[in-house]
């Protein structure tokens, strides 16, 4: 009788963000919480870049940075990246660029969102019928 080996896979994303290494873990429930509130997460901060930058915008801002860096990499991750880069404007866009990175990562690895592939599998028999 012979034995099955399976070769486990470890379930993160390594990101880096200057000197600063973290990981983007990848449980499904880490997957879902980066879908559903990163987009939300994306419009509160182009929102508040749009209007003035006053003392109270930028500790808005922070706050929502921070919300986001601690969902993508881990509690503590903002106050990190914002020391090495103390600036909202910069670390927004790097939160931007992690997002979009993070997400086609993820579509690569086999975690496609579901709502896009539907979406993409209609448009495309829609298109197929013309």
């Amino acid at each position: 009788m012979s034995i099955i080996k399976i070769q486990t896979k470890t379930p993160a994303i390594p990101i880096e963000i200057g000197e600063l290494k973290f990981e983007f873990i990848t449980t499904d429930e880490n997957v879902i919480a980066f879908r559903k509130n990163g987009q939300k997460l994306l419009e509160e901060i182009e929102l508040l870049e749009a209007s003035s930058a006053s003392e109270e915008d930028v500790v808005l801002l922070k706050n929502i940075l921070r919300k986001g860096y601690d969902l993508i990499l881990s509690e503590g991750a903002f106050d990190k990246i914002y020391e090495q880069t103390p600036s909202v404007a910069i670390t927004a866009e790097y939160l931007v660029q992690l997002g979009n990175a993070l997400n086609g990562e993820l579509n690569n690895r086999g975690f496609v969102d579901q709502q896009q592939a539907k979406v993409d599998k209609y448009l495309n028999t829609k298109n197929k019928k013309k």
